[in-house]
């Protein structure tokens, strides 16, 4: 049975994550993962690099963000397509532009609609 890292953070998340996106899927490619989630706190800043550094290392890349939410509980959530990936970045968009510079908070009744 093959293991698949669901929710690996990169150097984007803060004291989170050291390495960089392409790191990530090297060293998934070297464990022979078939897949690898990367999933930045509040953001999905290495999205594209890590996709583009999964495919090219036979990965195939999972991408999701960890959410704060306003109770400050921390909500992981991985994307299925294309529309997940937009959603997502609608999601988080509308929580960062209500939200104080450098904070980020989800509010629990939005996740219905971004679902």
């Amino acid at each position: 049975m093959s293991y698949c890292e669901l929710h690996a953070s990169s150097a984007f998340s803060f004291l989170r994550g050291a390495s960089q996106p392409e790191q990530l899927a090297e060293v998934a490619a070297e464990l022979q993962m078939p897949a690898l989630a990367l999933c930045d706190r509040n953001g999905v800043y290495g999205a594209q690099r890590f996709s583009v550094a999964c495919r090219e290392n036979g990965v195939r890349p999972i991408i999701g963000a960890e959410l704060s939410m306003e109770d400050g509980s921390i909500l992981p959530v991985l994307v299925e397509n294309r529309a997940g990936y937009k959603n997502l970045c609608e999601l988080l968009t509308q929580a960062h532009l209500r939200s104080e510079k450098g904070h980020c908070a989800v509010r629990w009744d939005e996740l219905p609609r971004f679902a």
